[in-house]
Parts: C-alpha cells; sequence; structure tokens
C-alpha cells in the first residue's frame, strides 16, 4: 500500500484538478518533467544541477505513488470511487452514458387515453345492466302474474311492500320514481318491475337496489274494498 505520501503536493506540482483521472497524471508528469528536468537548466554549475536532479527524482515518487494508488483503488486519491471499480492492475474504462428512457410518442399517449375513455364507457354500461339473480336473491324474483280484474290505484300506508296486482301508483309510493320507464317496464338502477295491463305482475329486486317487498306478496287486495 502507498503510505505517508503527500498527495496534496501531487495536485499541486502537476496542476492537476480534483477528479483528474490517470490519464491526466501520465500527460502531466510528462510536461511536468520535461520543464524541470536538469539538462533544460541554465545554470550548469553543480549545485544547481543537484537541486535539479532531486526535484526530479520527488516528482517522479509523486507519480509512482499516484498509479500505484490508482492500481490499487481505480481512481486517483481524492477522487469520487466509481460505482464498479475495476479489478486492480487494470487501466480504467471509459464509462458509457446510459441513455436515458424514450419518451413515450405522441401516439402513445393518444392511445392510452383513447384507451382509458373505453374503459370508463364499458364500466359505465356495465353497471346499467341488472345483475343476474344469484342464489342469495332468488327470493327477490318474483314469478308472472296475470289479472284479470286490476285493482284501481289507491295510496294507502297499509302496504307493506311491493305485492302481485298492486297498481302503479302504489308501487311509486313505494319505490319512487323509476330511474327509466319503458311503459310496462321500470327500471330501478339494476332492480326492474314489470307490469301488465296498468297492475304488477313480475319484479327483481338487487341488492345494489333493493326493492320493498311485502311480508305476503300474494296478498294484495283494494284497501277500498274493505272500508265500510
Amino acid at each position: 500500500m502507498v503510505r505517508n505520501v503527500d498527495f496534496l503536493r501531487l495536485y499541486r506540482e502537476f496542476q492537476l484538478e480534483p477528479g483528474a483521472d490517470i490519464d491526466d497524471l501520465k500527460l502531466a508528469y510528462r510536461r511536468r518533467v520535461s520543464a524541470v528536468h536538469p539538462d533544460r537548466l541554465s545554470a550548469k554549475d553543480a549545485i544547481s544541477q543537484h537541486l535539479a536532479t532531486e526535484h526530479l527524482q520527488s516528482l517522479t515518487a509523486l507519480y509512482e505513488a499516484g498509479v500505484q494508488f490508482h492500481r490499487q483503488h481505480g481512481r486517483l486519491p481524492g477522487a469520487i470511487a466509481p460505482s464498479h471499480p475495476e479489478r486492480r492492475n487494470n487501466a480504467t474504462r471509459p464509462a458509457h452514458p446510459v441513455p436515458p428512457a424514450a419518451a413515450p410518442r405522441n401516439g402513445s399517449w393518444r392511445f392510452i387515453a383513447a384507451l382509458l375513455v373505453a374503459t370508463a364507457a364499458v364500466w359505465f354500461l356495465v353497471s346499467q345492466i341488472p345483475d343476474e339473480p344469484g342464489l342469495s336473491d332468488m327470493i327477490d324474483v318474483a314469478p308472472a302474474f296475470h289479472s284479470a280484474n286490476p285493482a284501481p290505484a289507491r295510496s294507502s300506508p297499509s302496504v307493506d311492500g311491493l305485492q302481485f296486482g298492486m297498481p302503479k301508483a302504489y308501487v311509486i309510493e313505494l319505490a319512487g320514481a323509476p330511474t327509466t320507464d319503458e311503459g310496462d317496464r321500470w327500471t330501478y338502477g339494476p332492480s326492474w318491475v314489470r307490469f301488465q295491463k296498468g297492475i304488477l305482475v313480475e319484479w327483481y329486486s338487487s341488492p345494489l337496489h333493493s326493492l320493498k317487498i311485502s311480508r305476503n306478496p300474494d296478498g294484495w287486495h283494494d284497501p277500498a274494498a274493505t272500508r265500510h
């Protein structure tokens, strides 16, 4: 390992910036040695030549310490360590920039927007379709009922829920105004009722929008007939 080396002096002597790599160090070393080599001195006296030689040896020692540090750590001292350091004794390879993720084209945005709109439309249409009755709904699905003598519609607070033969006025009183009115078939969201000649003959009560069904659905009678 490299010990007792003043790497701050290495940066000063070779005029390197933080983040320099091994190629920068090699180039700076060649330039510095060329500038301070004893053979380039104008003074040829022994003292000047000796000092120049010592300076050159000191530069060479700093350079070799920097190279050895790079071999051990994959970087120069003080530089940020790479995310994936190379193995020792291998030269630093130039990093290959990762291309940014390609932005979606305009056509892709339009396709995604159209898909979202179509999904919302399908969800809305499906929510309007009456649910198929399951086992828990079988008691609320009433069979068709026919009456030859429909009773006139009169409101009565004594009626506890929908009953076969009930006129439309009582249905409105109990269930309220329908979501859609198709004449003989009214819908209340996923639930519905059906009339024949103005009287209630069939219904379907969905758990999502349950209808008020009488405890005695076959017990309809005209409340006016019992009055005296």
